[in-house]
């Protein structure tokens, strides 16, 4: 008994060993870099000098900062509303339907996912240069939609393969339209996953570097403006800006487990109250 515990007792160790290193590999840099920006010395190094919240507010006196910041926003706002509309709507005949080369037209779905950024961003200068569409906001949201369309597609067909089909036959037999069911019986079943894919493409917009940097022209974001600052060495107020975007990026993921979670119980709640 005592021998088969010993190598059991030793895998069970050695698995929270590589665990703990794994979390550690992942989240120590971005502790020190939450660290870092409280740092009362312009050289991000240990031992740590004091607190401090001066790149913090240097933030707030950055007009060159806020500038880019709502063109980042303006960009991932249009970004979303068009790639979850679009995804939403691809993804019931991906679903849904039977027709010749549907295989097909799910890798032709994903393939902007496993094309290089950079080898896209070169493709989508060539053809706005063909097309004579000047560089500007526009062709970073086309940029943008060519590249998060397909991770709406993909998520909002994830929540369409599980849907119970049966609820839509029956509001059908209750008299409802097509259009009627939809919004009042399909949309909402399936919204956890549509505002989760909207989320997921609001922060891919905001963090996309490589395609914007190609078909940018004149309107800057905010990731070429952290690259901007990047290229003097790591500033403090890059820290800061940072830390603030973990903030940011940590709360749409409190949102986006908040929606999933009333999604998920939205069922048996219903079906407690009938």
């Amino acid at each position: 008994m005592s021998g088969r515990a010993a190598p059991a007792s030793l895998g069970r160790s050695a698995l929270i060993a590589y665990g703990v290193l794994g979390f550690g590999f992942l989240y120590l840099p971005i502790f020190f870099l939450v660290l870092f920006s409280f740092n009362d010395y312009i050289i991000p190094s240990l031992p740590f000098r004091g607190f401090t919240l001066q790149w913090y507010r240097e933030l707030s006196y950055d007009f060159v900062l806020h500038e880019a910041l709502l063109n980042s926003l303006f960009i991932a706002g249009c970004t979303t509303v068009i790639s979850t509309v679009l995804g939403t709507a691809a993804a019931f005949p991906l679903v849904r339907c039977s027709y010749r080369f549907k295989r097909s037209s799910r890798l032709l779905v994903i393939l902007p996912m496993i094309i290089p950024h950079f080898l896209m961003g070169v493709a989508l200068l060539l053809l706005f240069s063909f097309v004579k569409l000047p560089l500007s906001r526009l062709t970073i949201i086309l940029g943008h939609v060519v590249f998060t369309l397909p991770f709406a597609i993909l998520i909002v067909s994830t929540r369409l393969y599980g849907f119970d089909r049966t609820l839509e036959r029956a509001a059908s037999d209750l008299g409802a339209n097509p259009a009627r069911t939809f919004w009042h019986v399909t949309l909402p079943l399936i919204m956890p996953g549509v505002v989760g894919a909207a989320l997921l493409v609001f922060t891919l917009s905001m963090d996309e570097f490589l395609i914007t940097y190609f078909v940018s022209g004149q309107k800057g974001t905010l990731t070429m403006y952290i690259w901007s600052l990047l290229k003097d060495g790591i500033a403090p107020r890059v820290n800061a800006l940072a830390s603030v975007l973990l903030a940011a990026s940590f709360a749409l993921l409190l949102f986006g487990a908040w929606v999933l979670d009333r999604g998920a119980g939205a069922p048996g709640r219903r079906s407690r109250s009938a």
